[in-house]
């Protein structure tokens, strides 16, 4: 039981890279001990069985470093976290949420019950951050109302209303952003479309007035370049995303995205290039897909259709999940889908109205994007990309008329995002020996081998039956039918608290190799647990993972463009670049509790349990590993 002094006590503490709620001085420890007495617990420490191997643990006053230093210091221990603070779903008390269909549907005004983006689910881990910042490039925003003031972003280093360059970053008293259709720090919305936008992304959560978005908490830096009237150009867009990427680039704000609800014109090779170079500082593009009910893969729409690994394209669902009759799609050019019909948000003067169009998806789309920075702040723009654009809820309307063909799920993305538990290592206990008989094996010294068109998918990966040591594959990317889609895709298992780490090489191997590569591990579900793009500024891709649990897993290679590919089904890959790779698996030392186990296993039993079916490893375990192109198991 807990102690008089830290009953009912909460506090926040740095856990696996972000801030979480937890029950002060009280662990969750999952053990092989059958008594508390075997925990060896420090002075004034306790423990309290809770049942299968799981106990409490209450430690006054012990630190972060002070708990997972005793799990690791301890063979029975095979884990340890903080006793996190659990409440119900969380539901904000501004008057107008239960109007906001697409953030939490209930069936309200005809609608379908859940056809929403689930976003009570994820503030549950999130509510958003105001070191996070969303730049809305609009006709301004409303940075007075009493719905945004407080979310509303300043530069710090700018003092208002002294005529002074302050931050030296080129503009005079840019306070909340700038204006660059009447070229003036004066951002101020005198249409309402920006407001309507900004609102959606982060009117101010749990103080009970008006609406709430997407973010409870966020800071909305407000770049105007569309005038009253709604008009504007692709010079005052041009300077409005540069302004975005100077101040992220050359001053250190945190923004994570810019909120594009526009479109027009032709295709400018000028904007596109802004774009790119916003990207290049790890800023998204969020871009509506346009309102005319057209196919922009047949007909284009600009900005949406830039070609650019930071533009995430946004299509407009109804209440129903039907896509909105007016919104613009594309099998290959717009990428996901949001709530954007009826869509109720903030307007200038304190006021609140409703607005339809894919303007009004898009900002729900840039607030989760917010969402993720603040569940994650050190996940990279590519990995809020590709966790957005493979979480997705399939939605039949939307199937083949968008890249992932599914709805925005903000619960689903902030869980792709967040950091993979650290689990302490476990150090080495002594045991007796386990003797193999002798083995004579030739010397491996030809390089990997190819295994011939890996399958797709994870019902088809090819199996690395491999359990501590290094496997080198090589394979090639675009060898398939599935062309620069390919995806090879290998099944390993791994025991709880095993490292595994993952390297794949292309353009660093000697010979050379046109793939840029994208890694990706899923589990036995397909579901998406951990990608990387470029590793140490290269394009090749590493990763490192240590599950919780044991279990089998499924690394993905492919294309750095094929990064919405399904691992279930195939849907939702896009064109990636082709090439050879070698693929380095280095399996970790099993847990000391689970070596006695693998020792058996690797004479050839087929179970530490089952009476022995001994195989010849001179002949059997070679031959399979050469069938699946494995040149060596090395330990």
């Amino acid at each position: 039981m807990l102690s008089a002094d830290t009953a009912g006590l909460t506090r926040q503490i740095d856990w696996n890279g972000r801030s979480v709620e937890v029950h002060a001085d009280t662990w969750i420890a999952q053990t092989s001990a059958a008594h508390t007495a075997e925990l060896g617990l420090a002075a004034g420490w306790r423990a309290e069985s809770l049942g299968e191997g799981f106990f409490v643990v209450t430690a006054p006053g012990a630190g972060v470093a002070d708990v997972t230093g005793w799990a690791a210091g301890s063979p029975l221990v095979a884990s340890v976290e903080p006793d996190f603070v659990i409440a119900p779903a969380a539901i904000p008390n501004d008057p107008s949420f239960g109007s906001l269909w697409g953030l939490h549907n209930i069936g309200q005004s005809g609608g379908l019950a859940d056809a929403d983006i689930d976003a009570p689910a994820a503030w549950e881990t999130t509510t958003g951050s105001r070191n996070v910042v969303i730049a809305v490039i609009d006709t301004g925003v409303d940075y007075g109302h009493r719905d945004l003031a407080a979310n509303a972003w300043r530069n710090s280093g700018e003092i208002a209303g002294d005529g002074l360059d302050n931050d030296g970053n080129g503009f005079v008293d840019d306070v909340y952003g700038w204006d660059f259709a009447n070229r003036d720090a004066d951002p101020m919305d005198d249409n309402g479309h920006g407001t309507h936008v900004a609102g959606t992304i982060g009117a101010v959560g749990g103080n009970g007035t008006g609406v709430v978005g997407v973010n409870w908490q966020v800071s909305i830096m407000a770049l105007k370049f569309l005038t009253g009237s709604g008009s504007g150009s692709t010079s005052g867009a041009i300077g409005a995303i540069n302004y975005a990427t100077r101040m992220k680039r050359d001053f250190g704000v945190n923004v994570v995205a810019t909120n594009n609800s526009w479109g027009g014109g032709g295709f400018s090779t000028s904007l596109r290039d802004a774009i790119a170079a916003g990207g290049r500082a790890g800023i998204l593009f969020v871009a509506a897909a346009g309102n005319d009910g057209t196919n922009n893969d047949v007909t284009p729409h600009y900005p949406s259709n830039y070609d650019d690994d930071a533009v995430i394209s946004v299509a407009a669902t109804d209440r129903s999940n039907r896509l909105a009759s007016f919104s613009n799609f594309g099998a290959t050019s717009v990428d996901v889908a949001a709530p954007g019909a009826s869509i109720t948000s903030t307007l200038p003067g304190n006021r609140y109205g409703s607005y339809s169009g894919t303007s009004m998806a898009t900002p729900h789309v840039a607030g989760i994007v917010g969402l993720l920075a603040a569940a994650n702040p050190a996940a990279t723009a590519a990995e809020i990309r590709t966790a957005i654009l493979s979480t997705t809820t399939p939605v039949a309307a939307l199937a083949g008329r968008m890249t992932t063909g599914g709805l925005v799920n903000a619960a689903a993305a902030v869980a792709a995002i967040l950091p993979a538990p650290v689990i302490p290592e476990t150090p080495p206990v002594t045991e007796p020996p386990v003797t193999e008989p002798p083995v004579t094996e030739p010397p491996v010294t030809e390089p990997p081998r190819a295994i011939e068109d890996v399958g797709q998918v994870i019902a088809s990966a090819a199996v690395v039956p491999a359990g501590v040591g290094e496997v080198r594959l090589e394979g090639t990317i675009g060898d398939g039918r599935f062309g620069s889609r390919d995806v090879d895709m290998y099944r390993v298992r791994l025991e709880a608290g095993q490292t595994l780490v993952i390297d794949v090489d292309a353009r660093s191997l000697a010979e050379g190799s046109t793939l840029d590569s994208f890694v990706r591990v899923f589990d036995s579900r397909g579901t998406l647990r951990r990608f990387n793009d470029d590793f140490g500024g290269s394009r090749d891709s590493r990763l490192v993972i240590r599950p919780q649990k044991a279990g089998v897993f499924y690394v993905g290679v492919s294309g750095y463009r094929n990064s919405t590919y399904d691992a279930r089904t195939g849907r939702g890959a896009r064109d990636g670049s082709t090439g050879v790779y070698q693929l380095g698996l280095t399996f970790g030392q099993v847990p000391a509790r689970r070596r006695a186990a693998d020792a058996i296993r690797m004479l050839g039993f087929a179970d530490a349990t089952a009476s022995p079916q001994p195989q010849s490893q001179s002949q059997n375990r070679p031959a399979l590993f050469a069938a699946l192109g494995l040149s060596r198991l090395r330990r």
